[in-house]
């Protein structure tokens, strides 16, 4: 059984990057100049991502020192953590059965899947019901049965996504060892509140060497015991302890709650014994995805570095270039030099991936920007997945002389993947925009 209802929803989907349109006709993209950049995207376009991955057991502190974090969301298997000789839990087995692996990615061009559904790159169209099974504490490495998969397929990737079944006929049980007083004593954790659970890893937690991504599944034990009063646990006359619905029930549901999220991925979803779907993001990995409070999270911001995480993207009759210019020694801004006005505002567009937005907190964008003819733009923070409004919406009125615009908002939901965007269709003209920042402020 497939995970939660994934299905193969093949449609026809036209990615336009704000409102909705039938049209195919796409001009392309182009990331500022790729040109006059360091590194040359343009020539990676068929380049296949391989992938590979690590499943292991890791006694990893819950919340690693900030100097760790980076190591911490792009772990490898062979970087996990050992237990120390007074580990208070030992996990001993702890054995699953992969069904899927998913990439998630955005694109800029016609694509035949549903986006939020992701793409299906393992089980292969040959042979559709294979499944896998890991064992976390053999600390297994797989990479002959995924030598086929391209992860990326024409997308930018986001999300690596893994789902795995129970085994309810051979490994139903984690089984390990608990300190009671100076020895240890075997127990024995029941899964049975669990079908089925999908993990989804963001790019950041990915290692890619070599065109290879190099995927960690991890359980971390101390994320699964933190706050748990193992010192509660009843022992069984034959010496196990049971920790099911029945036999140290509240220390069950305590590791109910904390054992999907146990695996580090940024977000997870799960199908429980009743038939009922929960789905959330861990919270320590959206937080350090988030970044710090005051950190500007536009990749080169001031323009310096040509990230990639920059995009020019021309469609429906708007037609436009962009290259990097010195305003002086020191400043340089991107200059959209837009040649037919096309349909919409969103026909011409200036964008930046990947902005993390968290619900319930204050942020301010901020950026200067002038044009050859005085005119309006539009300013958003969006859902690559859904093209709505996550930050905000603002339509400014740009003049020949250079403005500097602010904006505070709060987003509406979470969002490790919410893009700023320019649109600057409507008039031909040129504009100049540069040092855009969108900081949290709390």
């Amino acid at each position: 059984m497939r995970f939660l209802g994934y299905m193969a929803c093949l449609v026809l989907g036209v990615l336009l990057m704000a409102g909705c349109s039938n049209t195919a006709d796409v001009a392309g993209i182009e990331i500022g100049n790729p040109g006059l950049a360091n590194n040359d995207t343009s020539s990676n376009e068929n380049q296949v991502l391989a992938f590979k991955a690590g499943f292991s057991i890791d006694y990893s502190d819950v919340l690693p020192a900030e100097s760790k974090m980076t190591t911490a969301l792009a772990r490898s298997s062979s970087l996990a953590k050992s237990a120390s000789k007074n580990e208070p839990l030992l996990i001993d087995s702890l054995n699953l059965t992969l069904t899927e692996v998913r990439s998630y990615c955005s694109f800029y061009v016609g694509i035949s899947i549903v986006q939020s559904m992701g793409l299906v790159v393992w089980p292969y169209e040959d042979s559709p019901y294979d499944v896998l099974p890991v064992s976390f504490v053999d600390d297994e490495l797989i990479d002959e049965t995924f030598r086929s998969i391209d992860l990326q397929s024409e997308g930018r990737l986001k999300e690596i996504g893994v789902s795995f079944e129970i085994s309810r006929r051979n490994h139903p049980n984690v089984q390990g060892r608990v300190k009671v007083g100076d020895v240890y004593v075997p127990f024995i954790y029941e899964l049975s509140r669990f079908q089925q659970f999908s993990l989804r890893y963001h790019f950041s937690q990915i290692k890619v060497e070599d065109w290879i991504a190099n995927l960690s599944v991890a359980f971390y034990v101390r994320h699964f015991t933190d706050g748990v009063d193992l010192n509660s646990l009843m022992v069984d006359r034959d010496g196990v302890i049971r920790i099911n619905s029945e036999s140290n029930a509240e220390v069950w549901e305590s590791f109910n709650e904390r054992f999907v999220s146990s695996f580090g991925s940024l977000r997870y979803e799960y199908l429980d014994d009743k038939g009922h779907v929960a789905t959330d993001y861990v919270d320590d990995i959206l937080q350090n995805v988030a970044g710090k409070v005051g950190e500007n999270v536009v990749t080169d911001g001031k323009l310096d570095n040509y990230s990639d995480d920059w995009i020019f993207l021309t469609q429906l009759r708007g037609e436009a270039d962009s290259a990097y210019v010195n305003v002086n020694d020191k400043t340089r801004a991107i200059e959209i030099d837009v040649t037919a006005a096309g349909q919409y505002s969103y026909s011409v567009q200036l964008m930046h991936e990947n902005i993390p937005m968290l619900a319930g907190h204050k942020y301010k964008c901020s950026f200067f920007a002038r044009a050859s003819e005085s005119g309006q733009i539009t300013a958003r923070i969006g859902s690559y997945l859904t093209y709505e409004t996550v930050g905000f919406e603002e339509h400014l009125m740009v003049r020949t002389s250079e403005k500097k615009f602010e904006v505070e908002f709060e987003p509406k939901e979470n969002d490790p993947f919410s893009r700023f965007e320019f649109n600057l269709g409507g008039a031909v003209r040129k504009i100049w925009v540069r040092d855009v920042k969108i900081t949290r402020l709390d």
